[in-house]
């Protein structure tokens, strides 16, 4: 399961592995502007995604 959480908030799911630049990609994410959890631990885009994966995209948010 994918979960994004920040100004909008969605959960997908992927049928088979990926990598995480491409769910980047394909949901049209700027990976700068986010950070990823994978299992409990922070992932890099060159990580692969199993369906039975726990993938939290955290929106990263600053103010003034």
């Amino acid at each position: 399961m994918i979960e994004i959480i920040g100004r909008k908030k969605e959960t997908i799911s992927i049928e088979k592995p990926v990598r995480l630049w491409e769910i980047y990609d394909s949901m049209g994410i700027n990976e700068d502007g986010f950070v990823a959890i994978l299992n409990g631990i922070p992932a890099t885009s060159d990580l692969t995604i199993n369906p039975g994966d726990n993938l939290v995209l955290l929106e990263i948010f600053s103010g003034g």
